[in-house]
């Protein structure tokens, strides 16, 4: 819990949201009785923004002793029956769970939809809430079908190359995209970069998995695609460390290192771009109506946040690094140190939190001037 609500403290969006006094916990009406409200239940209703909000203030407020956010477990519990115990649980599941109570408990003062997926619902999607583009193409006419999904985050496999498989370092360094594989490395390395291309590479799908080809009029063997049509403010990543298979009857923990770059470019992961690289420059009817296709959206990111996971599979230890104003600090629960960035590349990176350059940097400049 201390792991996530660091990375969310310190996404810059999300930050200026609730010290901007945009939910003030103490006009919040989750916390007055209203008059439609019949159950005790809905009366008492904890509200988990409201908790947030007074996180932020103990955070923000200059005082140098930890805070114990014991009164948002306990609320975060009222929603989450399925998790509350103390038991060992998972970052990444923890997180999704509080972005979508914080859409269950935010209303739009514009009142516009507040369905999943609606980019503009709540703080939650409006930061982290991004578009997938599925395209699905029939291999025997080249009939394409497309699908689009939000989602608050990307979960991608770790991927590394065949020679690390092998146990072989890589012989040369080479940099892309800010990243650098160092000869000498140890084995078993994947890149952020592998990971994307990976996740937005086309795949033939299993015999079993044959999809109804609306030309064709019958069952037939495709090609399936993800690609990104719409990023968020904030994109995070999970990395897929812990493996269950139903076939072996085990599961597993993956501790490949996993080197990132703190400057991404999403750009080759864009629908815009994978379909250009596919089509060409032509441009289709659907597209040219379509203002998420067309709009030339910033895909410079930097990062903000790295969780990391130390451990086995049944037991561990989460940690946060965040980089504020091109300085590293682990927070490790109460203690608070500075690294270098040597420690935050090398660290087992589980979920990895990217804001939009412009944002990150508008940060930094207004807390060089405070």
């Amino acid at each position: 819990m201390n792991s996530v609500l660091q990375a969310l403290l310190h996404a810059p969006p999300l930050r200026n949201y609730f010290l901007g006094d945009r939910h003030n916990r103490f006009l919040c009406p989750r916390r007055t009785p209203m008059r439609h409200r019949t159950t005790d239940a809905e009366v008492k209703a904890a509200c988990l923004a409201c908790d947030l909000d007074e996180i932020y203030s103990a955070t923000f407020s200059g005082e140098r002793t930890p805070y114990s956010p014991a009164k948002f477990l306990y609320s975060w519990w009222q929603h989450a029956t399925n998790l509350a115990s103390y038991e060992q649980q998972d970052a990444h599941e923890f997180f999704i769970s509080i972005l979508d109570h914080i859409h269950e408990n935010i209303k739009d003062d514009q009142h516009k939809s507040h369905e999943q997926g609606d980019g503009d619902c709540c703080i939650a999607h409006r930061v982290f809430s991004g578009i997938l583009r599925s395209d699905v193409t029939c291999t025997n006419c080249g009939f394409s079908s497309t699908t689009f999904e939000p989602c608050m985050d990307i979960s991608l496999d770790l991927d590394s190359g065949h020679n690390n498989y092998l146990g072989v370092a890589n012989p040369k360094p080479h940099v892309r995209n800010g990243e650098r594989n160092v000869a000498g490395m140890s084995s078993k390395v994947s890149t952020l970069m592998r990971c994307l291309e990976r996740f937005t590479r086309a795949e033939r799908l299993d015999a079993d998995q044959k999809y109804f080809c609306e030309r064709c009029k019958e069952r037939q063997e495709s090609l399936k695609q993800m690609s990104i049509r719409r990023l968020p403010l904030v994109s995070c990543f999970h990395i897929k460390r812990f493996e269950h298979s139903t076939v072996k009857k085990m599961s597993r923990k993956v501790d490949h290192s996993l080197q990132f770059p703190f400057s991404l470019d999403m750009t080759p992961y864009l629908s815009s771009s994978i379909l250009r690289s596919r089509y060409g420059n032509r441009i289709f009817p659907s597209e040219a109506c379509d203002p998420d296709a067309v709009s030339e959206l910033p895909s410079e990111f930097e990062i903000f946040a790295v969780i990391t996971h130390s451990g086995k599979l049944d037991a561990g230890h989460y940690v946060t690094y965040l980089r504020l104003n091109n300085q590293w600090y682990r927070c490790d629960d109460a203690w608070v140190t500075r690294v270098d960035e040597h420690t935050v590349r090398s660290s087992q990176a589980y979920m990895l939190f990217y804001v939009q350059k412009t944002l990150y940097y508008k940060a930094c400049e207004r807390a060089a001037a405070e």
